[in-house]
């Protein structure tokens, strides 16, 4: 083991290995802390060609410290695999990172599991977690062993690395996108957020979630410090504890997409659904066959597209067209996984192997791949957004499914409120209701068209 902890030393470690792979492996000052408000501990580094190990000691009670701007100098022209790239691109915005759990996740489907603590971690955690900067005083060997894991785990897989389009899309654009939604953090009430999540620290005012890209069905969870961030409760007032940034010149703003996996599908198979009604009530008056739905009729179609989306379509509503491409669509795609072991995602052409799934049927197959085409189009979407609007002092705070969470300032008016139509709604093949409020618990719809 070779420690880096002056910046002549850190000269030297660059020059030797810039030109080499290396696997990277931080450690921040504090797990429980969001990383937006952590900072860098150590960084274990194996150069692959040259089998070495390197400690870089940032902020440790053990050694000196490296000055951070260090960071700044690594190297762009090699292949730098990092564990938890996202969180690491709050220090490293380098466009030659890549997350060791993405490539597992291509391969198997899953993440490098997350439990790599020492026994000595564990102690520490559990008789010394008041301490601000828990892992400065963890011994640097202890953290040592976690990494050496760590990095041992991921070469385990490194040699079915292959990466294509698909694989830096999501290394990539949904990576970053994530992380851009992720740093905005929430602002909340003090009293109300210690009310509703009395587990939780609050940071500075704000609180941060945290995604979770590496799931079975392609659809990202959003949790941190005990808060499921993708399913806040909407009856019992804990979103009041949300609120703006910019006070009395700011409000919350939501914009929720209508029926959106039937929207979804109705794109996969080429159906135009209107877009100047609910496509629930537009379903509805398939199954009711009337011009006008009650509430309760409105409620019952939502539940019977439900049914026949996620668990195959009955024969009695074959007659329907869309339901009728839609039960086409799907044997072609099951004959397809049957014939060559994998489908491809929509938009961004993932291979969905055969190998990553039990028990695997054609209604399964179908809401696999919706899930993974709302995912892959939500993170287009972000993407595009984040570009258009980084002039503007509004943020994306909060991303869940089919529903996008605005902190707005009022100051950014309508023109910023046109641009994320624009790109979320796509000339009204996907149409959304607007939303208003002071907190994310007591919003009202809008309905003035922009």
């Amino acid at each position: 083991m070779n420690f880096v902890e002056t910046k002549s030393e850190f000269d030297r470690f660059l020059n030797e290995s810039r030109s080499h792979d290396w696997i990277v492996i931080p450690t921040y000052c504090n797990d429980q802390r969001p990383v937006y408000v952590n900072n860098i501990s150590l960084l274990y580094v194996y150069v692959l060609r040259l089998d070495k190990e390197y400690t870089l000691i940032f902020n440790h009670s053990e050694g000196l410290q490296i000055p951070y701007e260090c960071l700044k100098n690594l190297p762009t022209d090699n292949q730098i695999f990092v564990y938890e790239k996202k969180k690491l691109l709050r220090f490293i915005s380098n466009k030659n990172l890549i997350d060791v759990n993405m490539v597992e996740y291509f391969y198997k489907n899953s993440s490098i599991e997350e439990d790599f603590d020492t026994s000595t971690h564990d102690f520490f955690v559990k008789s010394h977690s008041d301490f601000s900067d828990l892992n400065t005083i963890i011994p640097i060997s202890k953290h040592i062993e976690k990494s050496q894991a760590i990095c041992n785990r991921f070469l385990e897989v490194y040699e079915f690395f292959n990466p294509d389009d698909a694989f830096y899309k999501y290394n990539d654009l949904i990576i970053e996108s994530l992380q851009k939604v992720e740093k905005n953090g929430l602002y909340i009430n003090y009293e109300l957020f210690k009310k509703k999540f009395s587990e939780n620290k609050d940071f500075e005012s704000f609180t941060y979630s945290e995604y979770n890209l590496y799931t079975s069905t392609g659809r990202p969870s959003n949790r941190f410090a005990g808060i499921n961030f993708a399913a806040l409760n909407k009856e019992n007032g804990q979103r009041s504890a949300f609120v703006s940034r910019f006070g009395e010149r700011g409000f919350m703003m939501s914009f929720d997409y209508d029926a959106y996996h039937i929207r979804l599908l109705s794109d996969l198979i080429d159906y135009s659904m209107p877009s100047d009604c609910s496509a629930h009530e537009y379903l509805g008056k398939y199954y009711f066959n009337k011009s006008e739905l009650s509430a309760e009729e409105y409620q019952e179609a939502k539940s019977i597209s439900f049914r026949q989306l996620y668990g195959g379509i009955s024969r009695e509503y074959l007659e329907i067209p869309f339901f009728f491409k839609v039960h086409e669509y799907t044997k072609l795609l099951w004959e397809k996984f049957k014939e060559t072991g994998y489908i491809e995602t929509p938009l961004f052409s993932r291979k969905l192997h055969s190998s990553f799934f039990t028990d695997m049927n054609a209604a399964k197959l179908l809401n696999y791949l919706l899930q993974s085409y709302e995912t892959e189009r939500n993170m287009a979407v972000i993407y595009n957004i984040h570009h258009r609007i980084q002039s503007f002092s509004s943020k994306l705070i909060l991303y869940t499914y089919d529903s996008f969470l605005f902190d707005f300032d009022k100051r950014d008016g309508g023109k910023l409120i046109k641009i994320l139509k624009e790109e979320l709604e796509q000339n009204g093949k996907f149409p959304t209701k607007l939303e208003i409020g002071p907190d994310y618990h007591n919003m009202i719809p809008i309905v003035r068209k922009f």
